[in-house]
């Protein structure tokens, strides 16, 4: 089984897919330019679709692309909770060299026990295939530490190597989520106004035992993506 992560067992991921299912997103336009920059800059992962990893591969250089395999319904102007579904599979991120593969799971929804299903089916491909699974898994209506254990808990019970979640409040209380024995990296949200205190939280994510981040917004929709993800870079991966 490959790994994930940096020799230093951190991961710093720049997530790109958010135009598969919400747009308008200015920062997500270019998507070559995009990715070269954020390469360049120190990005270790990216979380691609399936059109972006097809059509822009080249563009990855080093870093290793996560190709997420399920969707959900277009939303237009601003997000919407909505069920995903699967759509493509393990044989396509092997053909297309995906490094590894990514399902989302909305805890507290609906259709929380279908993303599940869907997150522990992929879980025993991946393995089978010898690819890493990372799950996003998150509570949709708290951000209290508990909650956020609980999804990490159930993403190393589905068998996820690497599990993406929500920042807890307050954030050191992410110390719950990382005693779990699988890495675990903190999605970013919302494009936050104050940028130091983002860096700080990060800080506090990574002293907690976080094992990386995971940003998107935060990254691509800022005013210089670069240098966001240059100061990201030294805080996961300090010389």
């Amino acid at each position: 089984m490959s790994t994930l992560l940096a020799p230093d067992g951190r991961l710093l991921v720049v997530a790109i897919d958010h135009a598969l299912y919400s747009w308008p997103h200015p920062g997500l336009r270019d998507r070559q330019t995009l990715i070269e920059q954020v390469v360049a800059d120190g990005a270790d992962a990216l979380i691609v679709s399936y059109g972006t990893l097809r059509d822009h591969r080249a563009a990855l250089g080093p870093a290793k692309a996560i190709l997420k395999l399920d969707l959900t319904t277009l939303s237009v102007g601003a997000y919407r909770d909505a069920p995903y579904r699967l759509a493509w599979t393990i044989d396509d991120a092997q053909r297309l060299g995906a490094a590894a593969v990514l399902t989302y799971v909305q805890v507290g929804a609906p259709y929380e026990l279908d993303d599940l299903h869907a997150a522990a089916t992929v879980a025993a491909a991946a393995d089978r295939a010898g690819l890493p699974y990372v799950c996003e898994i998150m509570p949709i209506a708290s951000v209290e530490p508990v909650a956020i254990a609980a999804a990490t808990r159930a993403g190393a019970e589905l068998g996820a190597h690497v599990v993406k979640t929500s920042l807890p409040d307050p954030a050191p209380g992410l110390a719950e989520s990382c005693c779990h024995g699988v890495p675990v990296i903190v999605a970013g949200g919302d494009l936050a106004a104050d940028r130091e205190a983002l860096f700080g939280a990060v800080e506090t994510c990574l002293a907690a035992g976080a094992a990386g981040v995971a940003f998107g917004r935060n990254v691509w929709a800022s005013d210089d993506p670069g240098a966001t993800v240059r100061r990201l870079a030294a805080l996961v991966h300090p010389a």
